[in-house]
């Protein structure tokens, strides 16, 4: 449960959650609006990308799945045209076949609240934290090199990440893995890895470029979520 009152301490943002199911998006809406945050929200993908022309967020979070448009595919077609400049991206994946995983944290739907809000605050923090002066150049450089950049934030005591990893693994066997920046941290034994990316749980998949910047989080096993990722982004296939 999500407490009538909030503690966050960070200013408010400007957020948009795009989410075709009615009853999900008002209870995330919800959620953040007691956060203290300004929520605005979308049924599908084209009126998401409408909401994002009209106005700049902080935060855009958004379901994959969905009439006329992945979430994806909303958020490179936003990035194409200019209207991410700035923002993050939270991508939830759903499935409903989860049994086998019933005692290992996965975030699915019904979305775990609690969580749910302490990985936006960790995102949100992430995008107020100063940037390093040496950062984008170097970011520049591995850009010729790579079309996209992945972390895969994973414990090498969950069996989810251990499914992440494999379902990770079968996705880019598909594309050209010259094009492709992996990096894996496990943390079950570096715990601090993830304080960069502000990753509250895993598995998470992290985006890191092109922009914007996103973040898949569950055990990543709808395919079309990552194939979809790595066609946006311009890789090649097999």
């Amino acid at each position: 449960m999500v407490a009538a009152t909030s503690n966050n301490p960070l200013a408010p943002a400007r957020i948009l959650i795009v989410e075709d199911q009615p009853d999900v998006r008002r209870m995330l809406v919800t959620a953040l609006e007691i956060e203290g945050h300004d929520v605005d929200e979308a049924s599908n993908a084209r009126e998401g990308l409408e909401r994002l022309e009209q106005s700049r967020y902080d935060l855009i979070l958004s379901d994959y799945a969905m009439p006329g448009g992945t979430g994806t595919w909303m958020l490179h077609e936003a990035a194409r045209r200019g209207l991410t400049r700035d923002s993050v991206a939270l991508i939830i994946t759903a499935h409903p076949d989860v049994s086998e995983l019933a005692d290992v944290e996965v975030i699915n739907k019904p979305v775990d609240l609690d969580q749910f809000v302490e990985q936006v605050r960790r995102l949100l923090a992430a995008t107020h934290a100063p940037a390093a002066t040496n950062e984008v150049a170097p970011h520049d450089v591995r850009s010729a090199a790579h079309k996209i950049e992945l972390i895969l934030y994973v414990s090498s005591e969950s069996p989810a990440s251990l499914q992440a990893l494999r379902n990770l693994d079968r996705a880019l066997a598909r594309f050209d893995a010259s094009q492709v920046k992996l990096t894996v941290h496990d943390l079950a034994r570096t715990p601090e890895a993830g304080a960069a990316d502000r990753v509250a749980f895993s598995p998470t998949l992290v985006k890191t470029f092109p922009e914007p910047r996103m973040w898949v989080i569950g055990n990543l096993r709808d395919p079309e979520v990552l194939e979809d990722l790595l066609r946006v982004c311009g890789v090649d296939g097999k």
